[in-house]
């Protein structure tokens, strides 16, 4: 039997089971509950709003006024009543809205479901009383005012307090983002533990700024630099790859809500979603300063009208931002605005200012000092915004996307590709009627106008139209072979309906020209079986849209209309076939032509054309609607025709063009040639875009809104001019400022603004240290937590605004601070006093996400592909039909870094979303981290993980010969270590195990498959997933 994984590898995965329990023991001693009442919502309810529903009805976040973290929020409900009533399913919301029973109660949104035995479990643990613990955060039940907003700490202008100085702090500290820190340790008697290897420390540092493991080259020159500057040139080049805007670019993307697909039932692909991806990247590794690059992403568009022309495409993408934050693309209406707008405002209202803004659309904020009234405020400066429309399912195309040309460009290209157009079609019209002339049968309208492949004994399809009895037949073929060649069978329109016929709509047809005629025959043949009937002949635009000249057909005779009365041009035996041929003048407005047998032809001239008519003529008719109210006449009709050439007279036979027979059809065969060429040029060229665009937003027409009563947008209040919201200033947009975007990023971005500087220093600092200075990252309102170290953030905030807002020179403050270097090993006094690490006493230990995970493993099995991926492999645009029933979905597999997968809104990525990356359908400000057997189980199974093992032990076999250096050098890339004696000898007792049992499978000597099992321990171990 092949061995499987060492008992290292299941010790470490019992290790972490027990943390689990010993950390579920630890928080249950306060609970209502003993732990088995709760087992159930533990073990399977919990996991399920976690995965489903906290995100939208979480701490961060509570659409509808729902929170479902604990018993005290989901009792208390939201706008719509208690989301559980413990005992009782049937008025429990929650459960009704999973059962999706009601379409105006469902969710998850979208498609998404969950499974049968799932919504089960949640209706059992409601029926035996929906035992769970309560959250112990204590819950503050009243409004904050603007009049108390003034002391709110998150309200008041940013300070730069002064660093503490005293003598025990600062022989401690390295910086003053130290001394901040070392106070609340010391102030709360704890003692901060020892600093981390260097090798721990360029693993942390190197996966904090780029998400990839660091070499064993990179690794080695750290070791070798003595020097003091050694960990600062670490950052410094950690900084300056193309891999740190990679990194760092996934964590504003989780707040930004990104996703390459537009969200609603059917969820359309975004193609151009990914140029924001990209510009955020670019923005980041070029360190733009982050109130431009705030003021970018909401008024980039705006800016760019008067910023240099190279810089013109940037600005537009940058409005991207805006654009993936809504979700809500089933038509571009006003009748889904409003869902549109309360994304864009509650993005805008997260990500940005740390404030719920959502919150207040159906009323006042409950909690914070946000009216409805700011909301709308905010609402006509979206409104006053004209967004892309990615294609949903009633409009299925794109619509409205920015230009990344400027205005006066647009229209160069558009001409120039309207003039490119014009040529291809001067060409094709030329080519055309030279095929015309040459192949008599096209002068005529086609052979027979496809009547001689129509099956006989059936009534006529395509190119035809019919309704009523009609039937081709053999005997329906008309004697006259002047306009077709000889044929074999025609069509009987039997005695039916007066709407009854047949239609034929030619393409293209003929237009009136000064000088040139227009030249149309039929033959029929009138059966009236001694009925007294009739039946009409029509010729003119469309369906009787614009009359050119019609007949009426009697058993005895043949009517034209002269536009005022009906005139007999014939009279008419029955069961006997007569050709109609007439020719049009449009300038004189007059029809003549003759009507007859070969032996007997009668001529008509000078007759009135209908006055009505528009000079196009495409379509030939035969129905009932004769110049008499009588039965429906059966007829035969065969050899309709329409040219602008003359035709032969009755009687004669149609012939071939005069000259060499050969050289005509080899012309016809070059012409043929050219003109399917000239055809697949057009096609192409009409498809190209004229210009690139970008998902964005650009200027619309400026508009104030009414307040939405209860958010419903056909239940208006009072008007709400455009402006910024009170508590921040109010300031108004002024006449003649457009939409109001520009003057929202200058507000926003403002130094003067408290929030914008606080809430981004927090963000940084709490992907630097797994947890912020402020808990609840997006929430610096009310209900959010206070800051673990008030004075720290304040003058983090201080000092970024006086770096001119530099990204870059934030992560080098807080990474040189002596408090980022500490180790991660824990003390028994420091996990007394402070178990939950909030005064830094150490680094926290932390699994790697998603993206590092798999990023990792590509990265040291030598397949991962640097760089941009590009666009998605989306289908093509003209194929998109998308519904709510076939939704868009798709897995594009890729070597290149996480961060340039499809990101789905809807169905997210299978691999992303088991390991908890971030729901594009919310502002996501921390990720919740899950430890599920699914996630153990792809780690073990998946074939992606299989083939980084089998690239690992390639590189492994490449390395070395001997077979320790071979471990030592798998340690070093995949953990950052060497191995210690007791991890090399277990290394090599599983190697030589494996060695041996393959000799017994008869497979000795495949080192490839020995070190691919080796490689797969490695990049599943605790000390590859988990950075110290």
């Amino acid at each position: 039997m092949t061995p499987s994984f060492p008992q290292t590898v299941i010790r470490h995965a019992g290790i972490a089971a027990l943390v689990v329990l010993c950390m579920a023991m630890t928080f249950s001693q306060h609970r209502l509950y003993a732990q088995a009442d709760t087992d159930l919502y533990e073990s399977e309810i919990r996991p399920l709003f976690i995965k489903h529903c906290q995100g939208c009805h979480g701490p961060d976040k509570q659409e509808s006024d729902l929170r479902l973290d604990a018993p005290q929020f989901w009792e208390a409900g939201g706008i719509s009543g208690p989301g559980i009533v413990p005992g009782k399913p049937e008025q429990s919301l929650v459960l009704l809205a999973v059962k999706k029973t009601d379409p105006d109660l469902a969710m998850p949104p979208g498609q998404k479901k969950l499974e049968v035995h799932e919504i089960a479990a949640i209706e059992k643990w409601i029926k035996q009383g929906a035992k769970a613990p309560l959250n112990p955060v204590v819950v503050k039940d009243e409004r904050l005012d603007l009049e108390e907003a003034v002391d709110f700490w998150s309200f008041q202008p940013i300070t730069k307090p002064t660093a503490p100085t005293s003598t025990l702090i600062s022989q401690w500290a390295w910086n003053d983002v130290d001394r901040f820190i070392r106070k609340r340790q010391y102030e709360n008697g704890i003692e901060p533990v020892d600093l981390a290897d260097k090798r721990t420390l360029i693993r942390r540092a190197t996966f904090d700024l780029t998400g990839l493991p660091p070499t064993p080259e990179e690794i080695a020159r750290f070791l070798a630099d003595e020097s003091p500057e050694a960990f600062d040139r670490v950052i410094d080049r950690l900084l300056n790859s193309e891999a740190y805007g990679e990194r760092w670019a996934r964590h504003w993307l989780d707040v930004a809500r990104y996703a390459d697909t537009a969200g609603d039932g059917a969820d359309y692909p975004v193609r151009e979603a990914y140029k924001y991806r990209d510009w955020v990247i670019q923005a980041l590794n070029e360190d733009k300063p982050y109130d431009q690059f705030i003021k970018e992403q909401l008024a980039g568009d705006i800016l760019a009208q008067v910023s240099p022309h190279e810089q013109y495409a940037s600005l537009v993408t940058a409005t991207g931002f805006l654009a993936v934050g809504k979700r809500y693309g089933y038509k571009p209406s006003p009748d889904y605005q409003h869902l549109d707008f309360a994304d864009a405002i509650d993005s805008i209202g997260r990500s940005l200012l740390g404030l719920s803004l959502g919150c207040a659309r159906c009323h006042d904020h409950k909690y914070d000092p946000v009216s409805a009234e700011d909301y709308y405020a905010l609402y006509g400066i979206m409104q006053s915004t004209q967004w892309a429309f990615p294609g949903g399912e009633e409009q299925k195309r794109p619509s409205d996307f920015p230009a990344l040309i400027r205005p006066d460009e647009v229209l160069k290209r558009n001409k120039e590709k309207e003039k490119r157009l014009a040529t291809i079609d001067t060409a094709l019209a030329d080519q055309r009627l030279e095929q015309r002339k040459l192949r008599p049968d096209l002068r005529a309208g086609g052979l027979d106008l496809g009547i001689e492949k129509q099956e006989i004994g059936k009534p006529l399809v395509d190119p035809w139209v019919c309704s009523g009895p009609i039937e081709v037949l053999e005997e329906a073929q008309s004697p006259f072979v002047n306009v077709h060649r000889p044929g074999t069978r025609g069509v009987r329109v039997g005695s039916g309906l007066k709407t009854d016929g047949i239609r034929y709509v030619f393409s293209p047809g003929l237009r009136a020209t000064s000088g040139k005629k227009m030249y149309f025959n039929i033959d029929f043949k009138a059966r009236p079986k001694g009925k007294d009937s009739a039946f009409r002949l029509y010729l003119g635009q469309g369906v009787i849209q614009s009359i050119a000249v019609q007949f009426s057909v009697t058993a005895n005779e043949v009517l034209i209309w002269d536009g005022a009365d009906w005139n007999s041009i014939r009279k008419l035996e029955s069961d006997t076939w007569y050709s109609l041929q007439i020719a049009i003048d449009p300038d004189s407005q007059t029809v003549s032509g003759t009507i007859g047998t070969s032996e007997d032809v009668t001529s008509f001239e000078g007759v009135q054309l209908n006055p009505g008519w528009n000079g196009i003529a495409d379509c030939f008719i035969s129905d009932g609607f004769a110049h008499v109210d009588k039965a429906v006449m059966e007829r035969d009709i065969d050899n309709v025709a329409l040219v602008d050439t003359p035709l032969n007279p009755i009687g004669e036979k149609i012939k071939p063009k005069e000259g060499d027979d050969e050289s005509v059809a080899q012309r016809l065969a070059e012409l043929d040639k050219q003109i399917k060429e000239l055809e697949q040029q057009r096609m192409v060229l009409a498809a190209e875009p004229a210009y690139e665009v970008a998902y964005g937003v650009s200027e619309g027409t400026p508009i104030n809104v009414a307040v939405q009563l209860r958010g419903e947008p056909q239940n208006p209040g009072r008007e709400v001019s455009r402006r910024f919201i009170d508590v921040l200033g109010g300031q108004p947009v002024a006449e003649g400022e457009g939409s109001g975007r520009k003057q929202l990023a200058g507000w926003i971005a403002s130094s003067e603004n408290p929030l914008t500087a606080r809430v981004f220093v927090n963000r940084v600092w709490q992907w630097h240290f797994g947890q912020g200075i402020v808990s609840t990252p997006s929430d610096f309102g009310f209900r959010g937590a206070e800051p673990s170290h008030p004075e720290l953030l304040d003058w983090l905030a201080a000092e970024f605004i006086e770096n001119g807002w530099a990204v870059k020179a934030l992560h080098k403050l807080i990474m040189k601070s002596r408090t980022y270097q500490l180790t991660s090993t824990g003390i028994e006094e420091g996990i007394s006093k402070d178990p939950g690490n909030v005064l830094l006493w150490r680094y926290a230990r932390r699994p790697l996400d998603a993206e590092s995970m798999r990023d990792a493993m590509l990265a040291v099995s030598g397949l991962l592909k640097h760089g941009s991926s590009g666009e998605h492999p989306f289908p093509d645009v003209n194929t998109w039909g998308f519904t709510i029933h076939h939704p868009f979905h798709a897995v594009y597999d890729s070597s290149h870094r996480s961060i340039y997968l499809m990101q789905q809104r809807n169905r997210r990525h299978p691999y992303l979303e088991l390991f908890d990356s971030a729901d594009p359908n919310v502002s996501i400000g921390k990720r919740q981290q899950t430890v599920t057997p699914t996630q153990a189980l792809y780690l073990m199974n998946s074939e992606f993980v299989h083939q980084q093992a089998r690239g690992l032990a390639g590189r492994i076999l490449y390395h070395s010969q001997s077979l320790d250096d071979r471990i030592r050098w798998a340690f070093e890339v995949t953990q950052g270590q060497v191995p210690e004696a007791d991890d090399l000898k277990e290394a090599r007792l599983f190697i030589e195990s494996y060695l041996k049992q393959l000799s017994v499978d008869g497979t000795d000597g495949d080192e490839q498959a020995v070190w691919s099992a080796f490689s797969r321990v490695l990049l599943t171990s605790n000390k590859f997933l988990f950075v110290d």
